[in-house]
Order: C-alpha cells, then sequence, then structure tokens
C-alpha cells in the first residue's frame, strides 16, 4: 500500500511540474505573439516571411501544396480560356498557305484549250476571268460584265463590262480582248475545243465597255458558255494560231483572275512538279486571305495520298473511293461529298445487239440490277441511287416509271417472253444457267473504261444479269483509248460509261437524235421525234416554267423506251486538312468549280472581342 501511494504521489509530482512548464510555454508563446504583432501589425506574412514557408513544412506537406497550387493555376487557367471563349470570337487573318495534291500535269494554262486537262482547267479558273462565273452555290453571276441585256428574241445578248480592270502586266482589260479571244475560238488552226459552241456566234465590239452576241437562233444555255476565260488580245495578237500551243504564255500565263503566275519547279526530264500563284494586287473583286497557293502534281492517287499522310500537302483535288480506305485512321481531315450533275448508266446500243431492241429484255436488265449494292459495295456509300435521268435544277416529275430491284419480277418477264433457263456447260467445264428461246442464247457484253471503280460496278452488273439467266460478257478497255477506239466508233453492246451535264440543264448533247454520231454524246443512239421537239423547244426558251415542262415529258418519254438503265450520281469526293477553313460549296460541275469561293479560304486566325 505504501509503494502504491509513493507512486502516486511520484505521478502527481510529474504531472504538476509538466502543467507548470506547459502554463509557462504558452504565456512565453503569447508574449512572442505579441512581440512579432508590434512588428507588423498585418494579419498575413509578408513576401520576406514566405520564404521560410518551406523549412516550417515537412515533405509531404510541401507536396501537397504544391499539387493544390498546381491544380488553383490550372483551374484558373481553364476558366480565363472559357470566358475569352465566351467574349471573344474566332476571326480569319490575312496570310499562309494552301498546298494541294493534283493528278497530272499542267500542258495548256489557257482557258481556251484547257477542256480536256482538268490539271490545266483547274489553273486557268484562278488565273483568268469570264463574262460571267458560278458561284460556290452553282449560280450564273456577273464577272468581268457589270450586267447583261437579253434581246427579246433572244438572238442578241448585250455585255456592259466592269471599268478600272487591269491584267497581270497592269495593263488595261477592254472589249477588244473579249472580241480577239471569240475569234481564236472560231479559228480552225488555234484548236480549241470550244469551236463548236461558237459555230454560229457572232461577236461584236460596242465600245470599249460593252460587246454584243448575236446568235442565229435562240439557244437558252448561252449564258452558261460565256463562263469561259478572256485571253490578253495584246500579248496573243502576233502568236500565229498554229502555234499558240508552243507560247511560253501557256506556261506562264497572264490573266485577270484573282490569282498570278508565281512560278514552277520541274525535274530533271522537264516535267513540271509544282506550280505556284499569289494574289494579284490590282483584283476587281474580293481579296483573298491565303498569301500562296501551291500545286504539286503527282502521277497517281496513291502518291497524292501519300503526300497528305506526310503532311507534303493539304489537300487532295479529288480522292476516288478505293483510295478512302487509305486515310481512315487519319482525324485530322475534312471530308466534302460535293454533288455534282453526272450520271453513271448504262447505255444500250441495239444496232450491235438486236436482243436489246426488245422493250421487255432492256426491262429485264433494269429489274435485275441491285443498285445499292453497286454503291455500297464497289462505291463505297459515295453516291446516290438513280431512276431517271437527273437535271440540273429541275426536280424529277413524281410520276415518273421507277424500275425497283426485283430479279423475280424481271426473271418473270423473260419466262414470259419465251426465254426459258437451260443448263450449259462453260469451257472451264462448269455448269451454268442461260436463256435460250429457240436457237438464241440472251447475251451481252458489256463495256467500260478500265478504272477500279467501273470494274467493280460491271462485276456487280454481271451477277446481277446472270442471276437471271443473262450471259453477260465483261470487255475493259484502257482509259486513254475507250473514246477514240470506242465511243466515238460506237463499238460496244451496252456501255458504262458517266456523263456530265454541267450547272445548264440542257440535255440536247446527250440525246437529240442528230447527236447519234461522232462528235455528238448519244450513246444510246436514241432516235424519238417527239424528244426532239421538246429538247429543241426547251432550248429555245427562257421561261424556266415552260422548260420543266418540256425537261419533264422528255424525262417520262425516256424512262418509259428505257434507252439506257441509270444507275447512280457519284458525289465528288473533295478532302482537305482541317487546318483549312472557309470552304463551303455544296456542288460542283467541274472540278475547278471547287474554287468558286477560294477567297474565303484561310489558314491564319485571331480571336476579336465579339460586338
Amino acid at each position: 500500500m505504501a509503494l502504491l501511494n509513493s507512486c502516486r504521489e511520484l505521478i502527481s509530482r510529474f504531472f504538476s511540474r509538466h502543467n507548470k512548464r506547459l502554463n509557462e510555454f504558452k504565456k512565453q508563446l503569447h508574449l512572442d505573439q505579441r512581440l512579432v504583432s508590434s512588428l507588423n501589425r498585418s494579419k498575413l506574412p509578408s513576401l520576406r516571411q514566405l520564404r521560410y514557408l518551406p523549412k516550417v513544412f515537412s515533405k509531404k506537406e510541401a507536396r501537397q501544396i504544391q499539387l493544390a497550387s498546381l491544380i488553383i493555376i490550372l483551374c484558373l487557367i481553364a476558366i480565363g480560356y472559357q470566358i475569352r471563349l465566351l467574349v471573344t470570337t474566332e476571326v480569319p487573318v490575312a496570310g499562309g498557305e494552301y498546298v494541294e495534291a493534283l493528278i497530272g500535269s499542267p500542258r495548256y494554262i489557257n482557258p481556251i484549250l484547257s477542256q480536256t486537262n482538268e490539271v490545266d482547267a483547274d489553273l486557268s479558273s484562278l488565273i483568268f476571268s469570264g463574262l460571267l462565273k458560278y458561284d460556290s452555290g452553282g449560280q450564273l453571276v456577273p464577272d468581268l460584265a457589270q450586267r447583261y441585256e437579253i434581246s427579246a428574241d433572244q438572238l442578241t445578248y448585250t455585255f456592259y463590262l466592269k471599268k478600272n480592270i487591269k491584267w497581270h502586266d497592269d495593263t488595261d482589260f477592254k472589249a477588244d480582248d473579249i472580241i480577239f479571244t471569240v475569234a481564236s475560238i472560231q479559228d480552225p488552226a488555234f484548236k480549241s475545243p470550244l469551236i463548236r459552241t461558237f459555230r454560229d456566234v457572232s461577236a461584236e465590239k460596242i465600245d470599249d465597255y460593252s460587246v454584243k452576241f448575236m446568235l442565229k437562233e435562240p439557244y437558252a444555255p448561252f449564258l452558261h458558255v460565256l463562263t469561259f476565260g478572256i485571253l490578253p488580245g495584246h500579248l496573243w495578237y502576233n502568236i500565229p494560231p498554229a502555234n499558240s500551243d508552243l507560247t511560253e504564255l501557256n506556261k506562264k500565263p497572264i490573266g485577270t483572275g484573282p490569282w498570278k503566275f508565281d512560278g514552277f519547279k520541274k525535274d530533271r526530264t522537264g516535267v513540271i512538279k509544282s506550280y505556284s500563284l499569289t494574289p494579284f494586287e490590282n483584283y476587281y473583286g474580293d481579296k483573298p486571305y491565303l498569301n500562296r497557293l501551291v500545286f504539286k502534281f503527282y502521277g497517281d492517287f496513291i502518291s497524292a495520298v501519300e503526300a497528305f499522310k506526310s503532311k507534303d500537302v493539304q489537300g487532295i483535288a479529288y480522292l476516288p473511293t478505293e483510295n478512302r480506305e487509305q486515310l481512315k485512321k487519319y482525324k485530322n481531315i475534312n471530308y466534302y461529298q460535293l454533288s455534282q450533275p453526272q450520271y453513271s448508266a448504262i447505255f444500250f446500243n441495239q444496232k450491235k445487239n438486236s436482243l436489246l431492241a426488245a422493250d421487255y429484255i432492256r426491262q429485264a436488265m433494269a429489274l435485275a440490277i441491285d443498285k445499292e449494292k453497286i454503291i455500297q459495295d464497289a462505291l463505297g456509300g459515295n453516291a446516290k441511287a438513280l431512276d431517271t435521268i437527273i437535271l440540273p435544277g429541275i426536280e424529277n416529275a413524281t410520276d415518273t416509271k421507277r424500275y425497283a430491284y426485283d430479279p423475280q419480277a424481271a426473271a418473270e418477264l423473260l419466262e414470259k417472253n419465251g426465254w426459258s433457263l437451260q443448263t450449259t456447260t462453260t469451257a472451264d467445264g462448269l455448269a451454268e444457267q442461260v436463256r435460250k428461246k429457240k436457237d438464241w442464247l440472251l447475251s451481252v457484253t458489256l463495256t467500260t473504261a478500265d478504272k477500279t471503280q467501273n470494274e467493280a460496278v460491271a462485276k456487280i452488273v454481271k451477277q446481277c444479269w446472270e442471276r437471271i439467266g443473262i450471259k453477260t460478257n465483261i470487255e475493259l478497255v484502257d482509259r486513254t483509248r475507250i473514246i477514240p477506239d470506242v465511243i466515238n466508233s460506237r463499238k460496244y453492246e451496252a456501255l458504262l460509261f458517266a456523263e456530265n451535264l454541267g450547272f445548264d440543264p440542257d440535255p440536247f448533247p446527250f440525246w437529240h437524235s442528230s447527236q447519234t454520231n461522232y462528235p455528238g454524246l448519244n450513246l444510246a443512239l436514241f432516235n424519238d421525234k417527239k424528244v426532239d421537239g421538246l429538247l429543241e423547244k426547251a432550248r429555245s426558251t427562257n421561261n424556266l416554267e415552260e422548260q420543266v415542262k418540256y425537261y419533264r415529258e422528255f424525262e417520262q418519254i425516256i424512262t418509259q423506251q428505257l434507252p439506257a438503265v441509270f444507275l447512280y450520281s457519284p458525289y465528288y469526293l473533295y478532302v482537305q486538312d482541317n487546318s483549312v477553313k472557309g470552304f463551303t460549296a455544296k456542288a460542283i460541275a467541274n472540278s475547278y468549280n471547287r474554287f468558286a469561293d477560294i477567297d474565303k479560304w484561310y489558314v491564319n486566325t485571331k480571336r476579336v472581342k465579339k460586338q
């Protein structure tokens, strides 16, 4: 017991001394705080004092404070950025360049010689101006012309020109240049592809800033013709037309357009590999944001795609469906699917294969084709199916006959007309079912250009037709030879081919009976007097309501008589790196129409306060 009491006394004394020391410490701490306060009345530590904080904190506390500080700073930056986005907007500024890949190379950068080469046409459209041009919506608008008038009889077109327009060499543009250009087109020695268009046209100068065109008969699409570029008469006047394809002006052109020649680079063989343009400082229209355009030329699409992937170019003029897969994993791309007044169809030449003269056979062939399979499997979805001809700016009639995919109905149609299925053996010893009637074998040869996409389409058509017993042979012709060797001479039974109507809806060159022979474009050799009359009336009036009436009646006759099976209208696939902004076009008729709004394209930006 005595021992327990002794322990209690010791513990009591220990706590007594401890409490005494604790009270003394608190008292000293209070005095220290009063001393510090007397030295600095501020409740907050000074910057000088803050320097000693790291010595106070432990390593763990220091790391925690550093992390918290970093989070606070990042949050403040993010908040500031969001506030900036709310109160400002991004706007384009001048500067930078755009580099695009083209397939091919330039030959004649000349607006009256460029129609047969897309590269030439692309460059010419930027360097030269016409009386009229197409805007990004495909509508005709004045360009060199300020305004125009059409006589009541639609035979005289008078144009009043803008004044103070300069050529790239600072010479004044005047009406004489227009007269010279038209005369050059009409001169056979110049070899312009436009010569047929101006065969019955006379051009006359009224004064320095007005001209008139006189036609022998009304031609409603004539305004669309006047989008061709004008040549500088003062530079071309002394060049003999027979030597027009030899002059250096075809490589270093002078125009009135928004872009002027800057330079080009050749390889060791003399082939031009790149071509550059700069804005024309005295251009009469809107000035572009871009400071430079560079076009690089490649021999094939694979090389162009590789250049795009490696960022050697920022755009590709056209991307075939089969090459799109190569860019699948790249995210920095804008794909533009541009509609175009083009249709791919199978044109029947009834003179080369008499079996095709039977309406029910052509109908069965139309019913047997799976167009959606073609679009998905051969075109990668990059097209829209067609049941009838398309006419730019004119809606198809809702009551036009359609041939929806129905292979059973197609087979029944053939069976009903005496074509029975019979099993035969091929040269390879394989069994196949074909349609026969008496001694006749129902067969057809399908001809097309030797292109990857065309071949894929032709193979699907072959499968569809052979599924109902039509023996089908595919003939692939070199793409450079199909026009001179096959189309011009009409040496085909069924032709898979594409026709482009342009922004002008006039189908006269493609379906009038006067166009069945070369150089006409009536590939089905279609001959119908009523259709001829409708097309003639439609192109002789500027009254849109009358034109629509004529064209819809024409459409119904074409789909009823079925001289061709209309398959699809492909999209023009244009790609750009997403660093390039401002592209707004939705439709094109020719590849160069993609530049209709190029003055709005930009790569440099800045942020300004919202108004």
